[in-house]
């Protein structure tokens, strides 16, 4: 191969290295992918295994980060219900239902511990709680954006397939991992966006 020939492949090489880079410090993205999105607008709420006979706990205090909201939500996840959990959700108002119905990406910025978690995008036609969802993990204590494309959000083994109909989308929601089941949390999120 001429020298000329290598120092192309090499530069090529190069670039495409941080490009990845790029992508992986920006939760699997480009944080520009899908554009600057709208803002997702609704009232946040917890919820835990209470109506499973589970003794999960979690809490949610507001703050403030970068001038937005931001929801720090803590908690412990016990094993007294065997599949223990707990989660938080954003219920949108009608414009932001609106714009979920039409979404092509799902985006927000967070800080957590280090322990795996799971967002996800909430239909109507499922019927067995195995929503569409995608799951996340970040350095501790580093803050980071995680944007997700719609089509990237898949339904649990464990359920029954349904269509991803967006326009039966009822809203986002977190929820915990079950790889790291039982255990205390910290995360906090801001910045949620929807992307059209």
């Amino acid at each position: 191969m001429k020298k000329t020939q290598k120092a192309l492949v090499l530069t090529l090489c190069g670039a495409l290295c941080a490009l990845l880079v790029t992508c992986a410090s920006s939760g699997g993205a480009p944080s520009d992918g899908f554009g600057e999105g709208v803002p997702y607008v609704g009232e946040w709420a917890v919820f835990n295994d209470e109506n499973d006979n589970g003794n999960s706990t979690v809490q949610m205090t507001v703050t403030e980060k970068n001038g937005m909201p931001a929801y720090t939500i803590t908690g412990n996840v016990t094993t007294k219900f065997i599949y223990g959990f707990v989660g938080w959700m954003i219920t949108p108002d009608a414009a932001t239902l609106e714009n979920l119905k039409n979404a092509k990406a799902i985006s927000f910025r967070y800080v957590g511990d280090g322990k795996r978690q799971t967002v996800k995008y909430r239909i109507g036609t499922v019927q067995d709680y195995a929503h569409f969802e995608f799951h996340f993990a970040g350095e501790p204590g580093v803050e980071d954006r995680v944007e997700v494309p719609v089509r990237f959000f898949q339904q649990p083994s464990w359920g029954v397939p349904v269509r991803l109909n967006q326009q039966r989308a009822e809203d986002i929601s977190w929820q915990t991992h079950e790889s790291w089941r039982p255990g205390s949390f910290e995360i906090t999120i801001w910045d949620v966006r929807i992307h059209l």
